[in-house]
């Protein structure tokens, strides 16, 4: 099975809720883009308007990979600053005026529309998925964030940026693996202008140390807010995936199991309603619950109060998540059996992932 092979083969559009007004301190519009991920796409938008990034939101990241639609809000920006944006492979589409920016609440879910290629049969009909998080959450090619999580929550601050600079993966390019050589060997009296260029992130944080000698907190806090925020966030994550997963090994006789970037997904096919819980300093876990989480914080020498980190920010008083979640409106397309592809379309809910679908049907 092979997913987003060309842009064309992944189709993601918003369901999303507006007021629209005729008049209003943010422009509402329609963002078209192919290739482009959302962060660095409203970064351009930014420059080209000369105005802060800050002044623009939206529901939710979009991947890169793939033609996607969604909908962004910007601050004091009007129809006719909109219409002058050029950039290859971006759309801009005005939708009208509003009160208030958008955000994660506004957001019913997302429509798909994707081209399965390399199948050997047909893909198979579901109307549910287990509601794990998938490697998008934890740092795509560069499978990290919750390692460097853990690390910034327990207070080990040049560790969790050595994380986030150091290590090369295999999926990386040969100048990518050099840079981090480099930076490694060089730890602490690094010549910025030897990184590549396209390390914004890691070029930043070097540029910060390099102004701020073994301010390794403050070179957490300096990540743009987003992904500052997404350290925590991962490693919930992690521990939601593995403790999830070791649940449905253990009550369910029919299981797959799909390996995945940072661990193994446990699959079942029958829907049943739970809340799972994303750990933090006041989860109240009982029963089962609690011994299968408990297991993993062991294993991984935490503790509830880890979460209660010295920088609020990162701080969580845990939640919950639907363990499994209902795909909607889930239609086949007819399987070419020439060529091994086959056309599929869903609705899922925010917060969950197309890519999991995807892998509940392997």
């Amino acid at each position: 099975m092979k997913v987003k092979d060309r842009a064309e083969d992944f189709l993601v559009e918003e369901v999303l809720h507006l007021d629209i007004k005729k008049r209003g301190q943010y422009a509402y519009f329609l963002l078209e883009k192919k290739c482009w991920n959302t962060i660095k796409a409203v970064n351009e938008i930014s420059k080209i308007l000369k105005i802060s990034a800050k002044r623009f939101a939206f529901a939710g990241q979009k991947d890169r990979l793939g033609i996607t639609k969604q909908y962004v809000s910007a601050f004091q920006v009007s129809e006719r600053d909109l219409e002058r944006i050029r950039l290859k492979d971006i759309t801009i589409k005005f939708v009208g005026y509003g009160d208030k920016p958008i955000n994660l609440g506004d957001l019913e879910g997302n429509k798909f529309k994707l081209r399965i290629k390399e199948l050997k049969r047909p893909l198979r009909q579901i109307n549910c998925i287990v509601n794990y998080y998938d490697d998008q959450r934890f740092g795509g090619y560069r499978p990290n964030m919750h390692l460097a999580g853990k690390e910034a929550l327990l207070g080990n601050y040049e560790k969790a940026i050595r994380i986030l600079l150091l290590y090369p993966f295999p999926g990386e390019t040969p100048d990518y693996k050099e840079a981090r050589k480099y930076m490694e060997d060089s730890w602490g009296n690094w010549d910025i202008r030897l990184l590549p260029n396209s390390l914004v992130l890691e070029k930043n944080i070097i540029g910060y140390l390099m102004n701020n000698k073994n301010d390794y907190k403050g070179a957490l806090k300096s990540l743009p807010r987003q992904l500052f925020m997404m350290l925590t966030h991962a490693y919930q994550s992690y521990i939601f995936n593995e403790s999830l997963a070791r649940y449905l090994r253990k009550h369910n006789k029919n299981y797959r199991e799909v390996k995945y970037t940072v661990g193994t997904f446990v699959f079942v096919d029958d829907y049943f309603k739970k809340d799972w819980p994303i750990v933090g300093y006041e989860s109240n876990l009982d029963g089962e619950m609690k011994e299968i989480i408990e297991k993993i914080m062991k294993e991984e020498n935490i503790w509830y109060d880890t979460f209660k980190c010295e920088i609020p920010a990162l701080a969580s008083k845990g939640l919950k998540r639907r363990a499994m979640v209902k795909v909607k409106e889930f239609k086949l397309g007819k399987f070419d059996k020439t060529k091994g592809e086959q056309e599929v379309k869903f609705f899922l809910s925010k917060g969950s992932y197309a890519t999991i679908v995807m892998k509940s049907l392997e």
